[in-house]
């Protein structure tokens, strides 16, 4: 039962481990035994003085072993034609001077249009002119030649430079140093919405369970796509299983879609009841929709505001309940065609100043208590009561929490524990107990390259099994594998170390020989920042979906680690296939070709580069061969 706690959390010692034992490498708690307990003690033989003191740690290194059945990502369904591939660099701030360049040579009529207006009855470019208007003739050469790049030395001009110092600092409309201040500052939020987008957080790729049997499992795949990412599509998607061999994936040919009025910033999904709410977040609207089994996705309710919205979530307990929240501060309860019922507005943030308006609120074990969570921590919001609110994670002030870290995302863990909520940070990862404040029943340092701002839990399927936990990032595209078991009878703890998994940018190497523009293209394609991802368990297999911002969909499987699992080295590599279904008049029932058959290398290296191909939306006629959908990317 989760309503049961633990008898003993794991202590904190100044100095990690038994008293006797010093940790050789620590670096950053790495290679500690930190948290620790007694277990038992128990006299050693032949000296009764002495006692052997048996401990417990909260971080074990044994634990599921998930093997990856192939080398690399692989995508689910064709590239998107109409998608915008950017350049991917980080604009430098210190490139102000390049764009004011640009600004005064082609567009200089904003630039000048002032002064430029008050000196023309003065000055004339022409031959001819009356004897009170100075000629500028001499300049036109100089004018000429700053449409070529040239050496500013060779090809200086004294009058330039002295006119220059005379009227410099008037003839702009703006004046340079202001202008320079401007660009600088722009350039300097441009490289961080970049490297650190919060509209996206949460995630916009859900997945929703809609039958299973042990033979196979049911779902729904919902995810945007389009030049703005403004199509949401509902795609059904079969996950079969035969024997040992992996999963297949057998989808709907074409997916169900609905077309909105802005970009698909998060998706949140809950399924209850056999229906599932599928809610989605735009910048200044949000909308719920009602998904069945047998019917198709049904439109429940909009709402849309003047201020922009930074978190929805649908509630665990109650079908039709969703939580909002503005970059205002302003959380709602909003409970589909009955309107919106705000329980908090927070003008500031929780505990000190971020300068962040992000907001973000979850639902906790009882339905009418929320997470309300900024930059700063996150505090537990009684919404039948005013006032009655109580930290849950704070900044600089939760055990083992550090001054400089700030909250990145915040989860209810619904499916893993009735009372447990994931708090990620840009270093560490979180897990606390609603029922015990500031007091995390596990922290790992995640060590990614770029803040976690997507997560999704799965429990354990089996009482001998662990929980998971997958958290994602969206510039480099990371993945990582976190497991854990405890939270009820026995204390939490860590199994095994945290685990990899593979990006769609790691698979560029794994492709055919490209021609280098062609190369060059696929790399662009590939290290897109991520939008989303979500995972399903079923059996001993763990199968990834991962978003692109450019609608691309890649697929990875993951096996359990066992004895007698095939690694890759040493046999060839089970293909794993998704193919469309045929629609039979107005029937959209899911059928799998189970005849075709997959083609093996003879060697490793062929093997490998085949893996890519073995997932293709469209069956390939006998005799042909059909590009890849990483092919077809470029």
């Amino acid at each position: 039962m989760d309503s049961t706690f633990p008898n003993q959390l794991f202590p904190h010692f100044y100095l990690d481990g038994p008293p006797e034992v010093k940790p050789k490498h620590s670096y950053g708690g790495w290679g500690s035994y930190e948290r620790v307990f007694a277990v038992s003690a128990d006299p050693c033989d032949g000296d009764q003085s002495w006692v052997q003191h048996v401990f417990e740690s909260q971080h074990t290194r044994s634990g599921e072993e998930w093997v990856p059945v192939k080398p690399a990502v692989t995508p689910l369904i064709p590239p998107c034609e109409d998608a915008k591939v950017s350049s991917g660099v980080l604009p430098d701030p210190m490139d102000f001077p390049e764009h004011m360049k640009y600004f005064y040579q082609h567009h200089c009529m904003d630039a000048f249009s002032t002064m430029g207006h008050l000196l023309q009855d003065n000055l004339s470019f022409k031959k001819k002119q009356p004897q009170d208007v100075m000629s500028m003739r001499w300049a036109s050469n100089f004018i000429e030649g700053l449409k070529y790049k040239r050496c500013e030395v060779a090809f200086s001009s004294r009058k330039i430079r002295h006119l220059h110092h005379i009227v410099g600092d008037i003839v702009s409309d703006v004046p340079p140093s202001l202008l320079a201040s401007l660009l600088h500052e722009e350039l300097t939020s441009q490289r961080e919405q970049q490297r650190f987008c919060a509209d996206a957080t949460g995630g916009a790729l859900g997945y929703v369970p809609l039958h299973e049997s042990p033979e196979y499992s049911d779902g729904c795949l919902i995810y945007p796509s389009g030049d703005a990412m403004d199509k949401l599509n509902f795609h059904r998607v079969v996950q079969q299983f035969s024997d040992d061999k992996p999963p297949s994936f057998v989808m709907d040919s074409q997916p169900f879609v609905c077309y909105l009025n802005g970009t698909v910033r998060q998706i949140s999904s809950a399924n209850m009841e056999d229906v599932g709410n599928v809610a989605v977040r735009s910048d200044y609207f949000c909308a719920v929709w009602l998904l069945g089994d047998k019917t198709k996705p049904l439109l429940i309710d909009v709402i849309q505001t003047k201020d922009r919205f930074s978190c929805i979530t649908v509630s665990p307990h109650i079908p039709n309940e969703l939580a909002v929240v503005n970059e205002r501060g302003a959380a709602y309860l909003w409970t589909a065609k009955k309107g919106l019922q705000k329980f908090r507005e927070e003008d500031s943030n929780l505990y000190f100043n971020a300068k962040s308006p992000w907001r973000w609120c979850e639902f906790s074990g009882h339905p009418r208590v929320m997470v309300y969570a900024d930059r700063t921590g996150a505090e537990l919001t009684d919404i039948r009561s005013a006032d009655s609110n109580h930290t849950l994670f704070r900044i600089g002030r939760t055990a083992a929490c550090m001054s400089g870290e700030r909250v990145i995302l915040a989860k209810y863990l619904s499916k893993s524990h009735a009372h447990h909520h994931l708090i990620n940070t840009q270093f560490s990862t979180y897990i606390v107990d609603e029922r015990v404040p500031s007091v995390p029943m596990l922290k790992w340092d995640h060590m990614m390259e770029s803040p976690p701002m997507f997560a999704c839990d799965l429990p354990a399927q089996t009482p001998s099994q662990s929980c998971k936990l997958l958290l994602g990032a969206q510039r480099s595209q990371e993945l990582m594998l976190l497991q854990y078991t405890g939270g009820r009878e026995h204390v939490c703890q860590t199994r095994g170390s945290i685990q990899k998994l593979s990006s769609p940018k790691e698979s560029l190497s794994h492709l055919n020989l490209l021609l280098p523009h062609k190369r060059h293209l696929a790399q662009k394609r590939l290290n897109v920042p991520a939008a989303g991802f979500t995972a399903v368990q079923k059996k001993d297999y763990l199968s990834v979906f991962q978003l692109t911002e450019t609608g691309d969909i890649f697929y990875q499987a993951l096996k359990v680690h066992t004895d007698q699992t095939a690694s890759n080295n040493g046999a060839p590599e089970q293909s794993v296939s998704v193919q469309p279904t045929v629609e039979t008049g107005e029937s959209e029932n899911m059928q799998s070709d189970n005849d075709e058959q997959s083609v093996q290398s003879d060697s490793e290296t062929e093997g490998r580069r085949a893996a890519l191909r073995h997932l293709e939306t469209a069956q390939p006629k006998q005799g042909s061969r059909s590009p890849s959908c990483l092919e077809q990317m470029v």
